[in-house]
This record gives C-alpha cells, structure tokens and sequence, in this order.
C-alpha cells in the first residue's frame, strides 16, 4: 500500500513535472523526535526551488526541524 509521501510525490512528478530530486539532513527541533537528524529525499522543480524551500524552514520559528546540508543530483551541495 502507498503511504501519503509517496502519493505527493508521485503527483508532484507525474502530473507538475517536478521531477529535480534532490537529498537533504533534517534535524528535528520539537516533539518527540527532537534532537535526531534523518536523511529524507524531496522532488522540486530544480536546484534554486529546493534552496527556497530549505531556507525559509530553516528560519521559520514554527517548522519543527531544520534542513542541515542538502545535496542534488547533480553534485551540489548546500550547508543551512
């Protein structure tokens, strides 16, 4: 059975052609996982969109985690 990550990312690449899949080191900061980091995958349109996304979770003071390091298909590599 496919969970409900799977579900959005199959959308996301089949029907909004987000198909840059790029891999990232979260660290949670709240709840019952705070204090963990986890390596996860996400689809975004490309390289600039992934940093975008990374950025405003890492500042935002509601999201609870931050993204530590985020690498591309293509060998770039960003520190957060």
């Amino acid at each position: 059975m496919i969970d409900a990550v799977e579900m959005l990312e199959t959308l996301k690449q089949d029907f909004l052609g987000m198909r840059y899949t790029v891999e990232f080191d979260k660290h949670v900061t709240g709840g019952i996982a705070a204090g963990i980091t986890v390596t996860e995958t996400m689809n975004f349109v490309d390289w600039d969109d992934a940093c975008d996304w990374a950025t405003k979770c890492t500042n935002s003071n509601t999201v609870p985690f931050e993204i530590v390091e985020m690498r591309s298909p293509d060998g770039k590599v960003e520190n957060f």
